[in-house]
């Protein structure tokens, strides 16, 4: 029999073996780098070795609007077809620029990580009044629909909101979002986000979802659009199919209590009146390419409010209320932290 000693030897021997291997398996790479040549796919499998790439790669995932299929891991490849919102697709692999590899109808393709969630389960919309949207406060909230004039004219907006403690929630297109990227590199979103401003959903291109499908009003609620849970029909305009694509979508719909007419009236001084005679609790709606969209006329409009004991929703300062503006989160809270 061994004594003691050498079965703690032979013990430690044999997993010093079998650990050498597993790092020596471990160490194949699960995914190539970007220099690697086309007979080498920059790609995770899902079969690997030691489990490794089970733990990382999901079985599935969801689309969360409508994504093109393509031929390879980019924007460069061609398209093979679109994967309709909503839909789960097996997953074979994924790049390393965080793009899947999926299955559907039948065709294998890359679809990006940006439109699609691991979280396979439909969303569910909140349950709001439309009017008032996810505000159980009396403060007032100062919407702001479709696209600003200029890139400074968003910024100086945003920026003195934040600096003030004011909290706005906008509602830009998906045309507007894309072109702004397009023309300056900026996701206008992400920066109204960063300065604890809410961005909820306005349709792609701004049409009046009733005249198309459940299905063809749901896309226009992806693609391009902000993908959130509280979205603004153009128009305001509500039907059955109109409300069907949010719910297929889950996304709740919110639109106002108090119309400016901004964009009729075409006025600093009206628009200003008018969003100041707001009551306490009010959603109200004015547009970024009009006068209300200004530092000034908002801090006319929430000196005005504060004479009459009424105050404006607060900018972010995180799940705590305390600290300093923070970032607002993607999908709005069903209680709004005014």
């Amino acid at each position: 029999m061994l004594n003691k000693t050498k079965k703690y030897g032979l013990a430690r021997g044999m997993f010093g073996t079998i650990l050498a291997a597993a790092l020596v398996a471990a160490s194949v790479p699960l995914t190539a780098s970007a220099s690697e040549p086309t007979s080498r796919p920059n790609v995770l499998s899902a079969t690997q070795s030691l489990g490794v790439a089970a733990a990382i790669l999901p079985a599935k995932v969801r689309a969360t609007a409508n994504v093109n299929l393509r031929a390879g891991s980019s924007t460069s490849h061609k398209v093979l077809l679109t994967i309709p919102a909503g839909k789960v697709v097996p997953v074979s692999g994924k790049a390393s620029n965080g793009w899947y590899k999926v299955t559907y109808s039948g065709r294998t393709g890359w679809v990006s990580n940006s439109y699609v969630s691991t979280n396979t389960k439909a969303p569910v919309a909140p349950k709001t009044p439309r009017l008032r949207g996810p505000n159980k406060t009396s403060r007032v909230v100062l919407t702001f629909d479709d696209c600003p004039r200029t890139l400074s004219a968003f910024t100086s907006a945003v920026d003195y909101a934040s600096a003030n403690n004011i909290g706005l929630v906008l509602a830009p297109t998906g045309d507007c979002i894309s072109s702004f990227k397009s023309r300056y590199g900026v996701d206008i979103a992400a920066r109204a986000r960063a300065k604890g401003q809410w961005v909820i959903n306005h349709s792609i291109s701004h049409p009046d979802l009733r005249k198309l499908s459940c299905a063809a009003a749901a896309k226009q609620l992806g693609g391009s659009g902000v993908h959130t849970n509280f979205g603004r029909p153009p128009f305001g305009a509500i039907d059955a199919s109109v409300t069907c694509a949010y719910a297929k979508v889950g996304m709740a719909i919110w639109t106002w209590s108090r119309d400016t007419m901004d964009w009729s009236v075409k006025s600093k001084a009206i628009t200003v009146s008018r969003a100041s005679a707001a009551k306490p609790g009010d959603t109200v709606l004015m547009h970024m390419q009009w006068y209300g969209f200004a530092p000034d006329s908002i801090r006319q409009i929430n000196k005005n409010l504060n004479k009459r004991g009424v105050n404006l929703c607060r900018a972010y300062h995180g799940t705590d209320g305390t600290g300093a503006v923070a970032t607002t989160p993607v999908r709005l809270p069903s209680s709004l932290p005014c």
